[in-house]
This record gives structure tokens, C-alpha cells and sequence, in this order.
């Protein structure tokens, strides 16, 4: 009899006790050393920035202009934007630059717009007070995607990506952007963040659709040579040459409660190589490669509760994307996600992505959701309540679709473990759509009530003997990225 071993999973707002074989690899990454003196850190990177003079003599150039500092949208982490503006706008007013001058943009790329109630409580009431006066006149703003009157077409790439832009890259005398670099399937390390968040959504296509996204040189997580990453440094160099100045990073390497475990400054791609070398050595776990891969996936994912069929997919088919080497699971092994995945779609919230659901219901694959972007490109409907209602675009639930679309295929099945049923008795009123194991297999999964069900399932494609990796808590700590061996 196989012996077994007790893990602590998330699931939904809890953490969850499953039993594993014994073998299992549990990926940790060793709680990265934090800087001892943040504040001085971020001050040093910002007098010795990677390939670009000092922030100082730029913003004694940019005195008398508009100054744009930029960050990750409020689904980052808020500690490295709460340290580092501060210390930035400490650096501003030095050279001269008062604070009525200087706006904050948040890069929300097809994400939904924030309240302002959501940047008091993202900032804290310091930042937030400085840049939201009592009357109407905010500096703290919204990248909005579809805002016509607001983006600025800046020419073809190179490489033949579309690049509409927000106009404040060209209208700003110094535009700073404050980032984060973590593993991620979207190139590896995030990192050179304009480029996604402040794209127009005809402009994201170039980047986040099918044949990018799809493609197998972006299906794995090494940053250096990902075709998507390709894409976004070669519209990074032509925004910077249609806008005739540069951008100006401040990315943080995270460890532990979002603090700083590194931080640099700089232009990019120059920035990249210092940034990606700590983040390896801090992130990278070795691991065999797996027959079957379990993943824990708390209530909140990256765009919302996981409730919503299509944002549990997307958590769990990312992080059996963020390999090194060799894919960490084998082809026609199983991924097993323990998700309270009940169908429910907030449609306040998620504007479209009932539709879009609904539409790949009748799809043989992701792929064929193309022909249905031009239309959600333009649906005026939508494009409302993206900009006027607080939900996201309606182009994204395609990227999610596409960025799954590795593991649908990989994968002999994908299982959703915990999902719940209605008894008869205590049944709601259902909305079209809804209903757990239903919601499951719309979007290309399968559906078990418990993880002991799941396994039985998985016993029969991959043996009694599998070779199993667990990222049991992959979204509630700090991510591994994953070297296999």
C-alpha cells in the first residue's frame, strides 16, 4: 500500500488538509533575504540607475512639464508602491517639481478601472491625500483602453505589432514606471510593465492574442528567449522612438509580505538582466518532471473570485506554464485544482465574459474565439461598462481562453477538485450559466466533487505510481519558478 503524506492546501478562503503520496515534491522558495534598509536602497537605485542618468538630473530636465509616475495596477502587491512613490516624489520636489505637476497612472491594460475608494485603500491616506484635492480635479487616474481621445497611435514595430499607446508616454516630460518582477506565465518574470498596461486594446491583440500567446516558444517560463517577450521589448523600442525620450523603471523583486527583496532603476531592456538574475536565484526551484501537478486556488485570483469558471482555469493553467528546462508536467499527464468553482460570474464585474464562455461552447479550441475578437473590440455595450462601470474590458476573457489553451491541450485532463453541487432541496434560482460541474466543463475542464475523487480519476490515466509536484499554496506565497529536471 502506497504510504501518504498530509498537505496544507488553499481552497477558496481556507487552507484545507489533502492526502499525497509520500514522494510528492512540494516546491518551496526559502523566504528571500529582505533589504535590511529598504528606503536606502530605493534611494541609491534611483542616483545609480542601470543605463540612464540619475532620476535627479532627469527631472531638473523635465522641470516646467507634466511628470507621469506609473505602477503595476492595484492587483500587485501595494507595499513597493506605498515605499517607493514617496521617495520618488522626494526626489521630484528636490529638483524643483511641485507636486501638482506630477500624476499618477495607473496601468490597468484591459483590467477594469479602479473607484477611488479602491487607490485610498490600495495608496494609504498619505499618497492618496497628494494627489486627491477635495475637489474634482484627481492626479490619480486610470489608463483607460478604450478612451479614443486619450491613446496615440505610435507606428508598426519591427516585429509587426500594432502600437496605440496611451498619449501620456508622449505628453509627459518624464514618465517613471514603478513595476514588479515576479514568475509569471505572461514571459517568464513580469517586468517592463507600459507595454501591457497601457496598450490600447486593438494595440494588446499583438501581444495577448492566440498566436502569440499560443504559440509554443511563449508556452514555457524562460524570459530570455519567450516569443512574448519579444513582442514586448520590440514595442517598448518603438514607443520610445515614436515618444523621441525613454521611459524611466523602478522594479522591485519581491520576497516575503511584498516587501523588497531587491529593487533597481533604469531603463529597459538594460534593466532586465541585474533584475532577472536576483529574481532567479531567488525564485527558482528544482523539481521532477510531474505525471500529475495539484494546485491550491484561494477565493481571490489575479481578476476576481474564482468562483467564475474562467478565472479558475486561468489560475490553474498558469503555473504548469512557469517552467525552465523541460515542461514540469508531462504530456498527457493530469493537473488537479482543489477550486470552489460554483459558475458563478459576477456580471458587474466581468461584463462579457458569460458570452465569451458561452461562445467557446460551441469552439473545437481557444483558437477559434479569433473570429468573434472583432466584434468584442467594438461592442459599444461593453465597451460602457468597461469605461463608465468598473468592469473589465470586454476583449479579456479571450486572453484567459488563450492562455489556458496550453494546458487544455497538454494535459490528458484538467480536473477542478471540490466543486459543489446544489441539493434539490436548497437549489437557488439559477441563471443561465451557472451550476458548478456545468461551468466546469464549459471551459474545458473536468468537473470532482472532493480531491480523493479527483485522484481516482487521475489513477487511471497515469497509474498507481506517479510521479506527483504540488503547489499547494502557489498563489498565497511566494512563487517558485521551476527549473525541471
Amino acid at each position: 500500500m502506497t504510504k501518504n503524506k498530509e498537505i496544507t492546501a488553499d481552497y477558496w478562503d481556507k487552507k484545507i488538509q489533502i492526502s499525497v503520496p509520500e514522494n510528492t515534491v512540494v516546491p518551496v522558495v526559502p523566504p528571500p533575504p529582505l533589504l535590511k534598509e529598504s528606503e536606502v536602497a530605493v534611494k541609491k537605485a534611483l542616483e545609480n540607475p542601470i543605463g540612464a542618468p540619475p532620476l535627479f538630473e532627469l527631472a531638473k530636465k523635465a522641470k516646467g512639464g507634466k511628470i507621469v509616475i506609473a505602477h503595476d495596477d492595484l492587483t500587485r502587491p501595494a507595499p513597493p508602491r506605498r515605499l517607493i512613490i514617496p521617495i520618488i516624489l522626494d526626489v521630484l520636489n528636490k529638483a524643483g517639481i511641485k507636486d501638482e505637476d506630477v500624476f499618477l497612472l495607473s496601468a490597468n491594460g484591459n483590467h477594469c478601472k479602479w473607484p477611488d475608494s479602491s487607490f485610498q485603500t490600495y495608496f494609504g491616506e498619505e499618497i492618496y491625500n497628494r494627489f486627491r484635492p477635495l475637489g474634482s480635479a484627481s492626479r490619480l487616474l486610470n489608463h483607460d483602453c478604450h478612451d479614443s481621445q486619450k491613446l496615440k497611435y505610435m507606428g508598426v514595430s519591427e516585429i509587426g505589432d500594432y502600437v496605440e499607446y496611451n498619449s501620456l508616454l508622449e505628453e509627459a516630460a518624464l514618465f517613471i514606471y514603478c513595476g514588479t518582477v515576479l514568475p509569471s506565465n505572461w514571459g517568464g518574470m513580469t517586468g517592463t510593465g507600459v507595454i501591457i498596461g497601457f496598450a490600447s486594446s486593438r494595440s494588446m491583440v499583438s501581444t495577448h492574442g492566440a498566436p502569440v500567446v499560443c504559440h509554443e516558444e511563449s508556452c514555457h517560463g524562460n524570459h530570455r528567449t519567450m516569443l512574448y517577450r519579444k513582442h514586448k521589448e520590440a514595442i517598448m523600442k518603438q514607443i520610445e522612438k515614436a515618444i523621441g525620450k525613454r521611459v524611466f523603471y523602478v522594479d522591485a523583486v519581491l520576497g516575503v509580505g511584498a516587501q523588497l527583496a531587491g529593487v533597481f532603476a533604469g531603463y529597459s531592456p538594460e534593466i532586465n538582466e541585474p533584475t532577472w538574475a536576483l529574481a532567479e536565484k531567488l525564485y527558482t526551484v528544482e523539481v521532477p518532471q510531474a505525471d500529475v501537478f495539484i494546485l491550491g486556488i484561494p477565493r481571490v485570483g489575479l481578476y476576481g473570485e474564482t468562483s467564475n469558471p474562467l478565472i479558475s482555469l486561468a489560475a490553474t493553467c498558469t503555473p504548469p506554464r512557469i517552467w525552465l528546462n523541460k515542461p514540469v508536467l508531462r504530456e498527457g499527464g493530469v493537473v488537479i485544482a482543489l477550486t470552489r468553482c460554483t459558475g458563478h460570474i459576477d456580471d458587474n464585474a466581468h461584463a462579457s465574459y458569460r458570452e465569451v464562455i458561452n461562445l467557446f461552447k460551441n469552439c473545437h479550441s481557444p483558437h477559434e474565439l479569433q473570429k468573434y475578437e472583432e466584434e468584442f473590440l467594438y461592442r459599444e455595450d461593453l465597451i460602457f461598462k468597461y469605461r463608465h462601470r468598473y468592469s473589465y474590458a470586454p476583449i479579456h476573457p479571450f486572453w484567459l481562453f488563450y492562455e489556458s489553451q496550453y494546458i487544455l491541450d497538454w494535459a490528458n485532463k484538467v480536473i477542478f477538485a471540490g466543486v459543489p453541487t446544489s441539493e434539490v432541496h436548497l437549489a437557488p434560482p439559477q441563471i443561465e450559466g451557472e451550476g458548478g460541474p456545468g461551468s466546469v466543463r464549459d471551459v474545458g475542464a473536468v468537473s470532482a466533487s472532493s480531491f480523493e475523487e479527483a485522484w481516482k480519476i487521475a489513477e487511471k490515466i497515469v497509474g498507481k505510481n506517479p510521479t506527483v509536484v504540488a503547489c499547494p499554496q502557489f498563489w498565497t506565497t511566494v512563487r517558485p519558478h521551476l527549473f525541471v529536471r
